[in-house]
């Protein structure tokens, strides 16, 4: 038997992935302004709700990626001392940090748009 690969996109992946951010934007579109599927108290509060939750996603993951490079940083010393190879290459450790800046600046976005 070969062996398996590992599944890179299950179904909660694909779900926050790709359908979630869109969700508030479904929400106010289905509602009262545009297809009146359902009342604007729904509309509201639906929007509310996923706002509230694409904030804390966001947050999150900002947040474990800001641990993910703080460890890396913290632990360059040791590997230069026992001559272990950097398992980040720099383009991908470069890119962490932009990500991780860009998906605090959406989580601070969000959050912005639930106050107001």
């Amino acid at each position: 038997m070969g062996q398996e690969t590992p599944r890179k996109h299950g179904a909660t992946s694909i779900f926050m992935s790709y359908y979630l951010p869109f969700m508030p934007t479904l929400a106010i579109l289905l509602g009262p302004a545009k297809l009146a599927v359902y009342n604007d108290g729904f509309a509201t509060a639906a929007s509310l709700l996923l706002i509230l939750l694409m904030g804390i996603v966001t947050g999150g993951v900002s947040a474990s990626a800001w641990t993910v490079r703080r460890r890396h940083l913290e632990e360059e010393d040791a590997r230069k001392l026992i001559d272990q190879q950097d398992s980040l290459p720099e383009h991908a450790f470069q890119h962490l940090v932009w990500t991780t800046t860009m998906l605090t600046i959406c989580s601070i976005y969000w959050f912005y748009l639930l106050i107001f």
